[in-house]
């Protein structure tokens, strides 16, 4: 199959370009490798380096998925599927700079749609987030309510409705994935975990935002093969909640960051952040029953991992 994967640079877009030609897929790439401010040149380099180092026969087309012109050239040839996950990668970055937050997540996907509806594909995969439920509780469905507590969640939801839209008015199949907590060998260092790490291999303090809110930390290699069996399965027009099914505190992480580490850190609890809701265990029945998804790694596994590619990296 020839597969567009959008956001194939970063962090997950890289790990299905690999896994995709790893099963023998024709992968076109396409990113604008804009990582705002997040990360010096230098150290972007060595990133990409790393996250591309196992693909195969690649086509790359740099481009902005907001710019019809770029998301043309990518269409050619036509690819049968489309893997959108070029976005604003933080919600933080949304809230300081909500127009371009809005055009890159809204607009792009729109764009992506409408080229989606013109050289017609078998299904486009929208990567969405779990924070587009806002607070919610353990054993959360696909269905239930969504209340963002950001920008960036609301940009998600509303762009997920236009995917929806797009099918109901122009026949244009999809699925929606929404992951949660993604970690892993290859992230930057401005997420959570990443953070926690920093500090504990360097004993310094944690800080952890309502150490008693808990996220479904989700490795890697397991989200990107959800995506994966999204895109190539033959359900589609719905949703699916991608993540580990197994939620973990703030706190909990942390301490067990520190014991991996034996590091001497403190952890000092700074309260809610009012950028990101409570969280927890989010229902996958859908996904394992109809997309034959099982997580595979452990949360202490994960951390084992990370913490091994953290050390080769220094």
């Amino acid at each position: 199959m020839r597969i567009l994967v959008t956001g194939a640079y970063g962090f997950i877009g890289s790990k299905i370009v690999e896994k995709l030609c790893v099963m023998g897929h024709d992968v076109t790439a396409m990113d604008n490798s804009e990582t705002y401010g997040v990360i010096a040149p230098e150290e972007l380099k060595k990133l990409y380096s790393y996250r591309q180092r196992n693909w195969g026969q690649v086509s790359r087309n740099p481009g902005d998925v907001s710019e019809s012109l770029d998301v043309l050239k990518a269409f050619r040839p036509r690819p049968d599927y489309v893997i959108h996950l070029a976005s604003y990668p933080r919600a933080k970055l949304v809230n300081a700079d909500p127009m371009i937050g809005v055009q890159n997540v809204i607009g792009g996907t729109v764009n992506m749609l409408w080229h989606c509806e013109k050289m017609p594909v078998k299904k486009m995969v929208f990567v969405s987030s779990s924070m587009i439920y806002g607070d919610y509780v353990d054993g959360t469905k696909e269905n239930a309510d969504t209340k963002p507590t950001n920008l960036y969640a609301e940009a998600k939801i509303t762009a997920e409705r236009f995917v929806k839209h797009y099918h109901s008015q122009f026949g244009v199949d999809y699925a929606i994935v929404r992951p949660s907590g993604v970690y892993g060998p290859g992230d930057m260092d401005d997420r959570v975990l990443s953070k926690f790490f920093q500090r504990a291999m360097n004993n310094e303090t944690i800080e952890v935002h309502d150490g008693d809110n808990r996220v479904d930390f989700t490795y890697l290699e397991d989200t990107a093969d959800g995506i994966i069996k999204a895109t190539l399965s033959e359900e589609k027009n719905m949703s699916f909640n991608i993540t580990a099914g197994g939620a973990t505190s703030l706190r909990t992480a942390a301490e067990k960051i520190i014991a991996l580490t034996g590091s001497k850190s403190d952890i000092v609890d700074t309260g809610a952040h009012k950028l990101y809701p409570r969280r927890g265990t989010l229902d996958i029945t859908r996904a394992k029953t109809q997309l034959g998804y099982e997580p595979k790694t452990s949360f202490d596994e994960g951390l084992e991992k990370y913490y091994e590619w953290l050390q080769n990296k220094i």
